[in-house]
């Protein structure tokens, strides 16, 4: 049931890069708890992603979520280095429905203010009914320009630039979670944006994220060694509902990277 072990004895060393067989990458950062290394490490590949296609095709396009994998990227406005003009926001998760309604954008707001992004580029889900909110949000991706939202040959579903996750103990990202409605439709789902079962809300599907051109999922807390263990471990993973982070692949080409603190790598190897 795993895969090959031994590329995770590389990781013994502080700030490693573990390349899987599978193709997705991880990265173990030596944190403390006087030093955020790990969000550091998530703003320095946004700032250089960034960099990179705006130099490449004039924009860059980034969904997110809320929570401390978001709030890092307030350090953005401090150095100057990129053009957030060309930089547009969306959402790959977000509360439509009830008092909930706008979380993530609301979560996210003092970043986007500190990093002065155009209005018109932070691109919000309607408070609607959760069904018809996917709709209407796929449709504004579907829609926009190709230099700022792709289209990916093999799935037919937008390619953002960057896709970038938080992740839980139990395997959630977005608003995937185990053996939801929302993740057992994947591999093979048809839609780019799905209703979170319970939610009230709406989030980016697995084939979706899967057809970003890069993925950047956030694991470094110390309670999600196990599921680092599986998700990076396990032979199954792309097709396992269990683990819905461990679901996102580079079968549609993504550059998929995983950033992981010495304490959510502990259970490396697989055994």
């Amino acid at each position: 049931m795993m895969i090959l072990t031994t590329l995770f004895l590389l990781a013994t060393v502080a700030n490693a890069l573990v390349v899987l067989p599978d193709g997705r990458r991880a990265h173990i950062i030596k944190n403390d708890i006087l030093l955020d290394a790990v969000g550091d490490f998530i703003v320095d590949r946004v700032e250089q992603l960034a960099n990179e296609a705006i130099s490449s095709k004039g924009a860059f396009s980034m969904s997110i979520g809320s929570g401390t994998t978001v709030k890092p990227l307030a350090l953005l406005a401090g150095r100057g280095t990129v053009d957030f003009s060309k930089v547009h926001i969306f959402f790959g998760n977000e509360r439509t429905e009830g008092e909930a309604a706008g979380k993530c954008f609301n979560s996210g707001a003092d970043v986007f203010a500190a990093l002065n992004l155009p209005e018109s580029n932070v691109h919000r889900v309607p408070e609607l009914p959760s069904a018809e909110a996917a709709i209407i949000y796929e449709k504004t991706l579907m829609e926009m320009p190709r230099q700022v939202v792709g289209i990916c040959d093999s799935t037919n579903l937008p390619s953002l630039d960057l896709c970038l996750l938080g992740s839980g103990a139990d395997g959630h990202c977005a608003s995937l979670y185990p053996d939801s409605t929302q993740v057992v439709c994947s591999p093979g789902c048809s839609s780019a944006y799905l209703p979170a079962e319970g939610k009230g809300g709406i989030t980016a599907s697995i084939d979706m994220i899967n057809s970003a051109r890069n993925v950047l999922i956030s694991a470094a807390k110390a309670s999600q060694a196990d599921m680092c263990r599986k998700c990076l471990g396990w032979s199954n993973a792309a097709t396992n509902c269990k683990l819905p982070a461990g679901m996102i692949s580079t079968s549609e080409g993504a550059v998929v990277e995983w950033v992981l603190s010495e304490e959510s790598a502990a259970d490396m190897p697989a055994l």
